[in-house]
């Protein structure tokens, strides 16, 4: 758990109001500020319950965010929220910020895995786009990974598995 500073602390108390425009107020005001520690508390809230409004305001301050500092919170929620059906549209939000996924390859490639064909091709997509400024290190370790995950599969998922694999072997 972050230490949240006084303001912080406050936004955490305004996100738990029943007002979607004070959440959505909030919301500007946490975009406004950059303050990075407080996207997993935004994250928690990716979920049915959260009223639309709000839930597309979080997703689309993901897409928004140009702040590099933002990437591990953001790689480092995949594993840990439960996102539901809103997956697909959180991993596209990644894509969708530009921002540099380079160095959490196996953690899009491991959500390629083990998730839905949509989820998969959003992780494809950030895969592909962050090629470009990963080390030889970290290409490698993503092959190997898929290499040995090919076992793991779905049928459905087989064709963009292997086009996965090729596209990320070329660079």
């Amino acid at each position: 758990m972050e230490n949240f500073t006084t303001i912080e602390k406050a936004w955490l108390a305004l996100l738990k109001s029943d007002d979607n425009e004070r959440i959505i107020q909030t919301l500007h005001e946490i975009r406004n500020a950059g303050s990075v520690k407080m996207l997993p508390e935004l994250f928690k809230m990716i979920h049915k319950e959260t009223p639309s409004v709000v839930r597309n305001e979080i997703l689309n301050l993901v897409s928004d965010i140009k702040s590099q500092e933002a990437v591990p919170y953001i790689a480092g929620s995949i594993d840990k929220i439960d996102f539901g059906d809103y997956l697909p549209a959180f991993v596209a939000a990644c894509w969708h910020s530009g921002l540099d996924f380079s160095k959490h390859l196996r953690v899009f490639a491991a959500l390629f895995i083990q998730a839905d064909y949509k989820t998969a091709l959003e992780a494809f997509t950030v895969i592909e786009e962050s090629l470009e400024d990963a080390s030889e290190d970290e290409i490698y370790q993503c092959i190997l990974f898929l290499k040995d995950a090919e076992c793991m599969v779905t049928d459905e998922k087989l064709p963009l598995f292997r086009e996965l694999r090729k596209v990320i072997e070329r660079s």
